[in-house]
């Protein structure tokens, strides 16, 4: 096949998807161009020349709901909906942040009057989400989809078209009313506030994000220092109900952190083996030690996680030599096999640092947001590993979060999580990535 970045650019957003795996053969290893970002007189977002942003959401402002946007937007996910797009956001909140971080003015009185659409009056993290017109780009309506959830990071798109909103906090079943740590599904298609149902059979902890196989096979990360990954086999193809959960493990490597020493190589396969998850809704964070004493290897925070037809990509935040993130990659060869690899391993942070959020761009290359407490960027990973920078935030510190794309053309979402900001960006493409 044929094909010059620039040329599947443009055509992207009249050709299927391809994958990120597939377009490996199209390219050709290339250099960084343009580190030189263009300066933003607003003190928002230092953007590559070609691009501009424009803000289409901001926290404390009202909502069509009568609702607040709430604060600390983490993961997001874009969708066609009666030709409008909508994305599905979520609010990374605790209670340890305050209630003025949430999207509720009276607390109590508005919790109250949402009855069994709240799943926990003590908590205020939940889904919002933004409707846009699909040509204009502007914002038609804005409200509250989840409500009463605690500390929702990521998530996923599933492939029957709804959101994965993923709880990354666990409490005590033994000392709450309420538990926490799981799934929830959010459908884009409804335009009101949903009445929260966990999905329990997806396990209990401190989840990150999901992402999906050809087999409808949905991949789980759990953001901890030994944090694992796992598989949920659903018994239904298009339902989240029922199945089982399986973590990872890679054989003959318990600890692929290269924290000490370097245990796991780059550019090599290994074989997987999966043990099943007994314990899957346990009193206490005990998830991923029932993985561990049955093999399972443990991984530095894995966060972000996309799949394309062939491959599961993953980020681990801080794993590495120097802790500043590793992207594994499991190519899901059949339904009961695959193969893991480390696909990119941070050595010098001036090109990646703390790898987090994680997306496929329509022209096939991955998008990575950083998390680390120093300038946070957008980059872009060409097939061959070659990063190149499209954004930073040279003011805040604040992570990105929830980068996505349009789906009907180049347009990306992403949110400044400390800003409590959501980002529409777009413009030239082709001089970004060439």
């Amino acid at each position: 096949m044929t094909m010059d970045r620039r040329t599947f650019i443009s055509l992207s957003t009249m050709l299927p998807f391809f994958g990120f795996t597939n377009l490996i053969s199209c390219f050709s290893k290339e250099s960084i161009t343009n580190q030189n970002l263009k300066i933003d007189p607003n003190s928002i977002i230092d953007l590559h020349p070609s691009l501009q942003y424009r803000i289409i959401s901001e926290k404390d402002l009202m909502m069509s709901d009568g609702f607040k946007v709430p604060g600390l937007a983490d993961g997001m996910g874009s969708f066609l909906v009666d030709n409008n797009i909508v994305l599905v956001r979520n609010h990374e909140i605790v209670p340890q942040h305050g209630m003025k971080v949430g999207p509720f003015q009276n607390v109590n009185e508005q919790i109250a009057l949402l009855g069994s659409k709240h799943y926990d009056e003590e908590a205020i993290g939940g889904t919002t989400n933004i409707i846009l017109d699909k040509g204009s780009k502007k914002v038609l309506k804005e409200y509250l989809s989840l409500s009463g959830t605690m500390q929702n990071c990521a998530g996923g798109v599933t492939p029957w078209g709804t959101w994965l909103s993923c709880e990354e906090y666990v409490n005590n079943k033994n000392t709450s009313q309420v538990s926490h740590g799981y799934v929830f599904e959010v459908d884009p298609r409804k335009p009101y506030l949903e009445s929260p149902i966990p999905l329990k059979k997806l396990g209990r902890f401190n989840h990150e994000a999901v992402a999906f196989d050809k087999y409808n096979n949905a991949y789980l990360t759990e953001d901890r220092s030994d944090g694992l990954i796992y598989k949920f086999v659903p018994k239904n193809p298009n339902s989240l109900k029922d199945g089982e959960l399986f973590a990872l493990k890679i054989k003959n490597l318990e600890d692929s952190r290269n924290w000490e020493q370097s245990r796991t190589e780059l550019n090599t396969s290994y074989q997987v083996e999966w043990v099943k998850i007994e314990d899957y809704d346990p009193d206490e964070d005990t998830v991923r030690h029932e993985g561990i004493s049955k093999g399972a290897t443990v991984f530095a925070r894995p966060e972000g996680i996309i799949a394309d037809n062939e491959y599961v990509y993953i980020c681990c935040t801080s794993g590495g030599n120097l802790r500043k993130g590793q992207i594994f990659k499991i190519n899901t060869i059949s339904p009961d096999q695959s193969l893991a690899e480390l696909w990119y391993e941070v050595q010098d942070t001036a090109s990646l640092n703390m790898p987090d959020n994680i997306v496929i761009a329509p022209w096939g290359d991955l998008i990575v947001c950083e998390d680390n407490s120093d300038r946070n960027r957008l980059w872009g990973l060409t097939p061959s590993g070659t990063p190149y920078l499209i954004a930073q935030n040279s003011y805040s510190g604040s992570e990105f979060a929830g980068a996505c794309f349009s789906p009907i053309d180049n347009t990306m979402f992403v949110n400044i999580q400390g800003n409590g900001l959501t980002l529409l960006i777009d413009g030239d493409w082709n001089s970004v990535v060439s």
